[in-house]
């Protein structure tokens, strides 16, 4: 399994876009500089009054899909 750190920092009316259904996925640069894209409903636990801001470790399966996020 590959795990990779982002920094995220997504304000709130970013956020409800992704809820509204006009956007799917977000798209991340990691901190090796490796572009990531995962589905934006995975932040939810992560929301609050500002959005989401924070680092975060994102797990991957072998086949590169979203397996688990967490806060770093």
């Amino acid at each position: 399994m590959k795990s990779l750190v982002l920094r995220l920092a997504i304000r709130k009316d970013e956020l409800l876009r992704l809820y509204s259904g006009d956007a799917r996925a977000v798209i991340a640069v990691a901190e090796n500089g490796q572009t990531v894209r995962f589905p934006a409903n995975i932040l939810r636990e992560y929301v609050d009054h500002d959005g989401v801001h924070g680092r975060f470790r994102i797990a991957l399966a072998e086949d590169g899909k979203f397996s688990a996020l967490s806060r770093c």
